[in-house]
């Protein structure tokens, strides 16, 4: 039972530090694009973007046309302020790595605790059959 615990730890863990790396891929893909300045071409592309055939069927054209309408509008309004959003976001990147040192803390902390309890557990257990009297 013990391996078992360290064995969901393992693959929990290797989720989680995959699902970091994602996430700053991710942080660094945005703030290298923010700060390049090339998001207002990249928001008028997205908005001439045709639709998937398969999308009407959840979301109604009309309104995925007026999101691509505002979103083009919101990175217009705000295009001259993007570069210094991508120079600010730099600092997303270890807050990343510290929420993930967080969680891989916390997982450690209770798959260490399982290990411990488990034991006591098993412990005590085998100390009452070493005191139980015997079958007659």
């Amino acid at each position: 039972m013990k391996l078992a615990i360290w064995i969901i730890f393992g693959l929990l863990a290797a989720v989680w530090t995959g699902g970091a790396l994602l996430t700053a891929g991710l942080v660094r893909w945005v703030a290298d694009v923010l700060a390049s300045g090339q998001t207002a071409e990249l928001a008028r592309s997205a908005a001439q973007w045709p639709l998937p055939a398969w999308l009407p069927a959840w979301v109604d054209p009309a309104w995925m046309g007026a999101a691509q309408q505002a979103l083009s509008w919101t990175i217009e309004a705000v295009g001259g302020s993007l570069p210094m959003f991508g120079a600010a976001i730099g600092w997303m990147l270890p807050v990343v790595w510290a929420v993930w040192g967080l969680g891989v803390a916390i997982m450690l902390a209770l798959a260490g605790g399982a290990h411990v309890v488990l034991g006591r557990v098993r412990g005590r257990r085998g100390d009452h059959a070493a005191q139980a009297p015997a079958p007659t």
